[in-house]
């Protein structure tokens, strides 16, 4: 993912990260939040059946705090945990992982990312849900 610098950054201006998903209408969607050099947090917005490609960040470590909805999360080596609103989970630096909603309620979650820098090795690639499209 690239740098997000602090000027990027679309502030909820009073509003909850849930009020800001709201205004932003239907999913897929991702607005940057918070920005500093050490780290970002961007706000996701994705349907039911969408999923991101096994990826890896060799670089940066990743925090998911899941505000709506459900989603599967592959970590390699651990078990797929499935995480719903309040929780979080920490994908470590160098661990390939993947990211699939569930049926359901739209997706919403933050995920805070640190260090906040451009890294031209990483692509990251959403999937459509079966017959759909991304």
């Amino acid at each position: 993912m690239p740098y997000v610098g602090p000027q990027e950054v679309e502030a909820p201006d009073g509003a909850t990260l849930l009020e800001l998903a709201a205004r932003l209408g239907p999913a897929p969607w991702r607005r940057p939040v918070a920005a500093s050099p050490a780290l970002r947090a961007v706000l996701w917005g994705w349907p039911a059946g969408f999923a991101t490609t096994p990826h890896v960040h060799p670089r940066a470590e990743e925090l998911f705090h899941v505000l709506a909805g459900r989603a599967a999360f592959e970590l390699a080596g651990r078990p797929e945990r499935v995480l719903g609103p309040g929780e979080i989970l920490v994908a470590p630096r160098g661990i390939e992982h993947v990211i699939r909603v569930l049926e359901g309620d739209p997706f919403v979650m933050l995920i805070v990312l640190g260090p906040n820098e451009s890294a031209p090795d990483e692509t990251i690639e959403l999937v459509g849900p079966p017959g759909g499209g991304a």
